[in-house]
């Protein structure tokens, strides 16, 4: 007989807290992602509902959930939605950042299209149904994310 397998540890809400660093040029329009790795493993944009984001010294929240939960406060919820289709906590090996790129028009060359993000910090938590505490993972800054020097951060666990 197999052995069983193990529960799943159920992904209900996703909360990601990005602190911008203060340098000149810390603020990005690009769009920033954020990946879950491991079997199963999906990418969310974190955009705003409202407003903007990433900009240079804010500390931005975002809060990934189901379309109806009240706290969500991404850009389409319903496309964002870790819990469709569902996601198992014990299977994530890895978080990173990734930062994306919106073409820029009339540019000259790659420099001039590098639009360069500066994170201070990251943390991101997973809540899991039925645990009392979420998983956090953290990144410790000051990182730059972009063309010149890397598109990708991974987080550390942090519990």
């Amino acid at each position: 007989m197999p052995p069983a397998s193990p529960a799943r540890a159920l992904v209900r809400r996703i909360v990601v807290r990005l602190q911008v660093g203060h340098d000149r040029m810390a603020a990005s329009d690009d769009p920033l992602f954020l990946v879950l790795e491991g079997p199963g493993g999906r990418e969310f944009r974190l955009l705003p509902a409202r407003g903007s984001g990433l900009r240079r010294g804010n500390e931005d929240r975002y809060v990934l959930g189901a379309p109806e939960d009240p706290e969500a406060n991404v850009g389409h919820p319903a496309l964002n939605d870790p819990n469709a289709p569902p996601m198992d906590a014990n299977a994530v090996v890895g978080i990173r950042l990734r930062k994306g790129l919106e073409p820029i028009p009339n540019v000259r060359g790659l420099g001039e299209m590098d639009d360069r993000l500066q994170l201070a910090s990251a943390d991101v938590e997973l809540h899991v149904e039925g645990e009392p505490r979420p998983r956090r993972w953290m990144l410790a800054g000051p990182l730059w994310l972009g063309l010149i020097c890397g598109l990708s951060a991974s987080l550390v666990r942090a519990d």
